[in-house]
């Protein structure tokens, strides 16, 4: 019996420890390969961290190197602060010479000495070998002389086009920044993670206590396990290692990645205690459990293992669970995205074939939902947006499938369907869901949807993609119809409607195929400025070749949705600037103007898209881009379009608000703008020929942006009488046929070296109606302030000698110098009662003055416009 029970207990310790060696090596690996991958993850993260500090370092140098920052020091100082302000994480920035002597510092007050750093050992060997670095340096730590804090360091060399360094900038980023950065990493508790040089100084690690912090940073680690395992793979980007390390003297077991581009590895690590615990739990204690409970008592203790067994895989699970729901799910709803919807698309065709059943897809909508954003900001949309996909799933079944594409666009799957009474009885439940007012942030706020479905087979496509198109399509015909009641906010596909809606939608894929195919190009419009007469600026306009003819954008914009509407204008700004670059050169110097729609401003990246763009072109200084933005009324509560339009102007960039007049309650709001210029919209100067009373709407447009002190810019210049006119009323730049119409970029270099502007045709009644009406207004205020004025004779006005010029082809004209006599016969008037009149009197001659100037305004346009009638049938 005891031979027994020894033969098995050594057969049991035998299987034991097979089992345990053979578990720990499969651990072992598993371990490894998860900790590679979180290696890899915070190496990816602190990548992209350093490219941002990259690339604005780079474009501060671009920015001193263009001011001559070395001999203007207070400029200097100006753009460094705008950097540290507008750069997170950033303790300081300074501009040094290539001697080492500091030019200009925001860590010092101004006024104050500068270091020069030849005098301090622990920067001096470093800075020299920054001057013959191209791109960033990073330093390692250093503790800072005042404080104590400890700083990482930062520099970037700024070289002339012949390859030589000009100067250096640098800034520190406070390690505490860094040490937060690396304690956010979602990882697992005891997990150790940090950035270790090529030259072995730690350059951050947490957790990290203070005691150990300066023993770290001041001095190379002693040879231990991390140090061992670089060293034996200098070109391995990944690897992994085992040993004691420098903080508690502990044994860990951790893996690395090297950074692109950067001298430093990302290293996490977990203590090896920790790890032959977590071993024991999962692989040993619970086999080791079972044999004694087999040995002694048996299953009760066997019921614990397989409840601790399960409780320990959910976790995994679910861990693994969180890592897949974040690459597969909307982050703001949690619904599945894009990617995750075709998995789950591909299954549902599957299945509708394999059960013989139907598959209903729905294209959902949101209407005007860019007002809640422009009205309530960003925040109260992304609730609104949580709260509908809260509503949308629980209208639908648990076998149905809610996403979002993206903005208030969603997508449904209805599966399972055995007819069209079960598809009614889901549509019911969403048009409640839907009628229900959304209480966010404490407001009522009612929106409604459009929704377009398909359902499969019926539809006859058995491509998930197509079938998507089929119900965008349907959706769309459902925001366009006039009428909406309880069923008008849904659209079944058909090929009837398809064939009537596909219209935009082939347009938007043509356009966009067009962009790679070079089919869009650009013309240029230039823009004369009045003091020189000579070409300023060019304005960039875009033109399609569809068909075999050139489109402009007004026929095919309206038609354009956000992606290609944003497509067009990255296309604009980089080749109108790559061609400005190219004119640059040559000597030309211009500016450029470039249109920029609503839908670019309110996209989150747009002033960082302006900004690279910029940087990638270095003949190109901020100052020489205008962005032409369309007057919209609601831009003041656009938080994202003021944002980008604030950050570009502080930077240089040009703002000029077009289409100025066109939406005349906004007019008032302009002096609240970030602009630099308006442009008065081409309709009102086009037809002041024909209407000449607009001309006193013009005037006080002119009037408005010389009391803002802007730039006045006036479109629609076609005739000589134009820039006669417009020349008298001293606008700055002028536009319009009359100068030229778009040009090719070919035809432009010539163009500007020849064209000088004339000084139009004096003989117009727009510049005699001019003076007549400043006339009748200083006649206005002189009787309302009893203001001093001469009355001008009725001989005299430049109106009689022009109607008295042109009264052979003028029809009417005896009436018209009739009601001309009457106006100046009221001012003879005005001046009399002023003196001695009482103020009920002179405010009835006000009201005729103003009458009969505006009824003589109105039938001398009549009248001109029958004389060119008259000449134009001749």
């Amino acid at each position: 019996m005891r031979l027994v029970f020894l033969g098995a207990l050594l057969g049991i310790l035998a299987f034991s420890s097979t089992y345990a060696w053979f578990s720990w090596h499969s651990y072992q690996r598993d371990s490894l390969s998860q900790l590679m991958m979180e290696s890899d993850m915070v190496a990816q993260t602190t990548q992209r961290l350093l490219d941002g500090h990259a690339s604005g370092l780079r474009f501060l140098g671009m920015q001193l190197q263009r001011a001559d920052a070395l001999h203007h020091p207070r400029r200097a100082r100006t753009l460094l602060l705008d950097y540290q302000k507008a750069t997170s994480g950033v303790a300081s920035a300074n501009l040094i010479a290539l001697s080492g002597q500091v030019i200009a510092s925001t860590a010092v007050p101004a006024g104050e000495p500068l270091p020069d750093f030849r005098n301090d050992p622990a920067i001096w060997p470093g800075f020299q070998k920054a001057l013959q670095t191209h791109g960033m340096r990073i330093y390692h730590p250093l503790q800072g002389p005042l404080r104590g804090h400890w700083f990482i360091r930062l520099s970037h060399t700024v070289f002339s086009p012949a390859g030589k360094p000009l100067f250096v900038v640098a800034t520190p980023l406070r390690f505490r920044d860094i040490e937060d950065f690396l304690r956010l990493s979602p990882l697992r508790p005891g997990t150790a993670v940090g950035l270790i040089r090529n030259d072995f100084y730690i350059e951050g690690r947490w957790p990290l206590t203070l005691g150990n912090l300066a023993g770290m940073l001041s001095h190379l680690p002693p040879t231990g396990a991390l140090r061992h395992a670089l060293e034996s793979n200098p070109q391995a980007r990944q690897g992994h290692y085992a040993g004691f390390v420098t903080v508690g003297q502990t044994y860990r077991v951790g893996a690395f990645t090297r950074l692109n581009h950067y001298p430093l590895t990302a290293f996490i690590s977990i203590p090896r205690s920790w790890w032959l615990a977590a071993w024991w739990r999962r692989q040993v204690e619970f086999p080791l459990l079972f044999l004694i409970i087999m040995l002694g008592s048996g299953l009760a203790a066997y019921r614990q293992i397989v409840f601790l067994d399960r409780r320990w895989s959910e976790q995994r699970e679910a861990f693994a669970q969180t890592l897949a729901t974040q690459a597969t799910h909307d982050i703001l709803t949690g619904l599945p995205n894009r990617e995750a919807l075709r998995l789950v698309f591909d299954q549902a065709l599957a299945r509708a074939d394999r059960q013989e059943q139907l598959l209903a897809v729905g294209f959902l909508d949101l209407d005007a939902f860019k007002l809640v954003n422009d009205r309530n900001g960003h925040a109260a949309g992304d609730d609104l947006l949580k709260e509908m996909a809260r509503r949308l799933q629980g209208a639908v079944r648990r076998t149905d499938t809610v996403a979002r594409l993206g903005g208030d666009e969603f997508v449904l799957l209805l599966e399972g369907l055995r007819g069209v009474d079960q598809l009614d009885q889901v549509l019911a439940r969403l048009q409640t869901a839907m009628a229900q007012p959304f209480l966010i942030q404490g407001k009522e706020i009612s929106l409604q949807a459009s929704l377009g479905l398909t359902i499969y087979p019926f539809d006859g496509a058995a491509d998930a993609d197509l079938l998507l198109r089929h119900a965008d399509q349907a959706m769309y015909a459902a925001k366009a119809r006039p009428e909406r009641g309880r069923e008008g906010w849904v659209q079944l596909y058909h090929q009837d409607l398809g064939t009537i809606t596909m219209g935009d939608e082939m347009l938007r894929q043509d356009f966009l195929q067009a962009l790679v195919a070079g089919e869009v190009t650009l013309r240029y419009q230039p823009l004369v400025a009045l003091t020189t007469g000579r070409v300023a600026g060019l304005e960039a306009l875009a033109r399609w070749r569809r068909n075999d003819r050139e489109v402009s954008p007004d026929q095919f914009l309206p038609s354009l949705g956000v992606r290609e509407r944003q497509a067009l204008g990255h296309f604009v700004l980089q080749t109108g600037l790559r061609q400005l670059a190219q004119w640059r050169r040559i000597g030309l110097d211009i500016f450029l103007s470039v249109n920029v729609t609503p839908e670019e401003l309110d996209s989150t990246g747009f002033a960082d898209t302006v900004f690279d763009i910029l940087a990638a072109q270095p003949y190109i200084f901020p100052e020489s881009l205008v962005l032409e933005v369309l007057e919209i009324g609601e831009i003041l509560e656009q938080e994202v379009a003021l944002g980008h339009l604030q950050r570009l102007r502080s930077a240089g960039v040009k703002i000029a608000l077009d289409d100025v007049g066109s939406a005349y309650a906004s007019l008032l709001r302009l002096k609240n703008l970030p602009i630099d210029e308006i442009k008065i919209d081409q309709g009102f100067v086009r037809e002041l020929l024909n209407k000449p009373q607009d001309l006193i709407f013009v005037e006080s447009l002119i009037n408005l942006g010389m009391g803002m002190n802007v730039i006045i810019t006036v479109e629609g210049v076609e005739t000589e009488e134009h820039i006669a006119l417009l020349r008298e009323m001293e606008v700055d730049y002028l536009q319009g046929y009359a100068i030229a119409r778009p040009l090719e970029a070919e035809a432009v270099a010539n163009f500007v070296h020849t064209f000088v502007l004339g000084t139009g045709d004096a003989d117009t009644p727009l510049l005699a109606l001019y003076h007549h009406l400043g006339w009748v207004h200083m006649a206005e205020e002189s009787a309302m302030n009893h203001g001093g004025y001469e009355h001008t004779d009725l001989a005299a006005c430049p109106i009689t000698a022009w109607l008295h010029a042109h009264a052979p082809e003028l029809p009417g004209v005896e009436a018209l110098l009739a009601e001309h006599e009457a106006v100046h016969a009221l001012g003879q008037e005005i001046l009399r009662v002023r003196q001695s009149g009482t103020r009920e009197e002179l405010h009835r001659l006000l009201g005729q003055l103003h009458e009969y100037s505006h009824r003589f305004q109105e039938d001398l346009g009549r009248a001109v416009r029958a004389m060119r009638d008259n000449v134009a049938a001749s």
